[in-house]
Order: structure tokens, then sequence, then C-alpha cells
């Protein structure tokens, strides 16, 4: 059994793309990980006078709100700190993104309607990867559950996506005569609120982190602070050694409609990342 803890960055309309990203766990250690995300949380919560409920990557980051009072350095530390410890504790990441304009513009023959919105085709995309990935493992037992941060009306539209998922997906993950859609995910998704579930705050600190990138790269936004691209690029440096094989994200093998797709829409910076 796998939960793969997801989060978005990017969900503003002026904001260029959205970027998701999934935190992929096994069950039997989701335990310890708990465990030292709560021993984690306690010593940030030491920070503040105040009641910390959730991390919010964007505003540690760039110190918005109650991050303000808190020195750049140590700001710049948690994140880091977070980004190996991920590493660390060797859980692969599932990454999406949507890049608008190309969304916007893009043929709509055969893609479904659902997939109009970013929210869902980064779900959607999400869901194909980890159903990619795991297929391929002999040993793999069970399922995996997809828990995203709290998105009601969305997130139950994505669960009918993935309880009959459009014949469309197929070839993404190459399905068999004999296989059922989607085998490798439980055919709902469960909606939690952040601050209920820590790797969903990591899952948005990280989406922020390469939303950053691609930014950056891509699109041309400007550095909020001098040093901002080399710290942003030190990070992913870390993050995409975690990251699950490009061939699940997006293939270099376009092979059919579902993958070419994907590939079509996302920021060509996250694309090359990883392997």
């Amino acid at each position: 059994m796998k939960i793969c803890y997801v989060d978005e960055s990017g969900n503003n309309s002026h904001d260029p793309c959205l970027v998701m990203v999934g935190v992929l766990v096994d069950a039997y250690r989701l335990n310890r990980t708990r465990e030292e995300f709560a021993e984690i949380f306690d010593e940030i919560q030491s920070l503040f006078e105040e009641n910390l409920r959730e991390l919010k990557g964007s505003k540690m980051i760039f110190g918005r709100d109650r991050w303000r009072k808190v020195d750049p350095e140590v700001r710049k530390r948690i994140a880091g700190y977070l980004c190996d410890w991920i590493a660390d504790r060797k859980h692969y990441l599932a990454l999406s993104a949507i890049d608008r304009n190309k969304l916007k513009k893009d043929e709509t023959a055969g893609v479904p309607r659902q997939c109009r919105d970013e929210w869902l085709a980064g779900g959607l995309h999400i869901a194909l990867q980890v159903q990619k990935a795991n297929q391929r493992q002999g040993n793999n037992k069970g399922n995996t559950v997809l828990i995203f941060d709290d998105n009601k009306v969305k997130a139950d539209t994505l669960s009918d996506l993935l309880w009959q998922p459009p014949e469309w997906t197929d070839d993404y993950y190459a399905k068999q005569k004999k296989q059922s859609r989607l085998d490798q995910i439980v055919d709902t998704t469960f909606s939690i609120k952040s601050h209920h579930a820590g790797l969903v705050q990591v899952a948005d600190l990280f989406a922020f982190i390469f939303r950053r990138y691609a930014e950056m790269k891509d699109f041309g936004r400007p550095e909020e602070w001098a040093g901002e691209q080399a710290l942003i690029e030190e990070y992913v440096a870390t993050l995409s050694s975690r990251l699950l094989p490009r061939r699940c994200r997006w293939p270099a093998k376009q092979n059919g409609a579902s993958s070419r797709w994907f590939n079509s829409i996302a920021p060509a910076s996250l694309m090359s990342l990883g392997k």
C-alpha cells in the first residue's frame, strides 16, 4: 500500500503555471516519517510566539505574514532542511505542471473535458505517473491512495475521473487488454486540511519551489531578492534526485495522445529535470 500526499502552487489566474507535487510514501514507512515531521514542526513552532497551524511554503520563502519576523537565513535553512530530509527518507516525488497559456492555445480534440481545468489536469497527471511507476514493481502490494489538500469540489470531479478513467489515458501507461484502467490507484481521492497532514504541507513547499524555478526559467519572472534563483536551483537539484523517472512524468518517447498532450502543456525547464 502506498499513499501519495498532493498539493499545488499557482492557483491564481495571473500565475503563469500551476505546479502540483505528490509525495509518494510506502505505508509501512509512513509512521516514522510522520514522527520525524512532527519533531521538525515542533522545532519550527519554537520560532513563533503564536500557534503555527501550517508551514505555507510561499510565505516561508518570501518572508510574508508571521514569517516576516524570522531571520531570512533561518527560513532558507528550514526549506533546505526539508528538501534534504525528504531525500534522506527516500520518498519519491510526482511532479506535474500546467502552462496556462499553452493550455489555452492547445488543440482539445480527444482531451477529456475535465482536463481543461488546470487543477484536474494536474491531478490526473499525478495519478497517471503513479500508475506508470508502480505497475512495473513486481512485488508491489495493494494500491495507492491519493490525498489532496482540501478542494472538495474538484476532488469529487477527480474521483469521478479515477472511478471511470477515460480511454484516452490508456496509452500513457501502455494498458494491457486484460488490465483494468488505473489499477494501481484507489478509485477515489481524499481531501484533507493541510494542517492535519504534514506531508501535504511538505508537498506545498516543494510545489512552490518548482513553480518559482519555472517562473524564473521559462516565464522571465525576476528574483524577489538577490540570490533567490541560485537558492531555488539548489533546492530543485536536491528534490530532482527523488523525482519519479522522467519516462513516468514527461516521457521523451511519446507513444500516445495523452503523453503528447501533457508534454505539450508543460514548462520546458521542469520537463528536463531528473533522469
